[in-house]
């Protein structure tokens, strides 16, 4: 073969080769690089503690300052939990269920008793996050509550009800799976008692919590 001819062939040989040897490397590469993934993502699970400002009232009974159907005078500052999981739909939204609710344990001289008193709501919730890059978020939810008094020795007393909740947190990233959550919100319950002799109304119950949690995003 000519000497033009053979280095024709080389050149082609050459020019074929190495684009295929440089595709191969790069389809061998993507096989076994993970990318590391920054973003939220994936199924997600928050665990977390505050302090809960309870307060109550009735739409036709007396309130604060004599007031019908204005909310007590005094709200009592107990310890406030949060339990929450669900998934994530984009960067900006995760959608997810929980539970949200405050308890008081405590002597009741009227009772002559041990009592405890809680609210407890069970919401499916929403949290959106306005800026991708950033931790800040907004939330709300809705669904059924559970507002009573357990007795050392008299029984319970108690009414389900109707809740919807509000608030906002800030996810401070710990390790690649694990977020610092402080929060803020508020939940409001409203029952009727379809035994109110007293016709005291509507009833309205509101908790406003702050609180810190764990959030834990373990996998995609």
């Amino acid at each position: 073969m000519p000497t033009t001819m053979r280095s024709f062939v080389a050149a082609i040989a050459v020019f074929l080769f190495i684009p295929a040897t440089h595709a191969s490397a790069q389809h061998r590469r993507g096989l076994v690089d993970i990318s590391r993934r920054d973003d939220r993502h994936g199924f997600w699970l928050t665990i977390g503690a505050g302090a809960g400002s309870e307060n109550y009232r009735y739409t036709n009974d007396v309130g604060c300052n004599a007031v019908i159907g204005a909310y007590q005078c005094d709200n009592n500052v107990k310890p406030s939990f949060t339990l929450a999981l669900g998934g994530t739909v984009n960067p900006q939204l995760r959608l997810g269920g929980e539970i949200h609710g405050w308890v008081w344990d405590h002597f009741s001289s009227s009772a002559n008793e041990q009592v405890t008193s809680y609210l407890v709501g069970g919401l499916l919730t929403g949290q959106l996050y306005p800026a991708r890059k950033m931790g800040l978020f907004v939330k709300g939810g809705l669904g059924i509550s559970r507002s009573g008094e357990s007795f050392q020795y008299s029984g319970n007393a108690g009414e389900t009800g109707f809740a919807y909740l509000v608030g906002a947190g800030y996810e401070i990233k710990l390790a690649r799976t694990i977020f610092l959550t402080p929060t803020v919100s508020m939940m409001r319950h409203i029952s009727t008692n379809p035994n109110d002799v007293q016709d005291l109304g509507t009833f309205h119950e509101r908790l406003l919590s702050v609180g810190i949690g764990l959030t834990i995003q373990p996998g995609r």
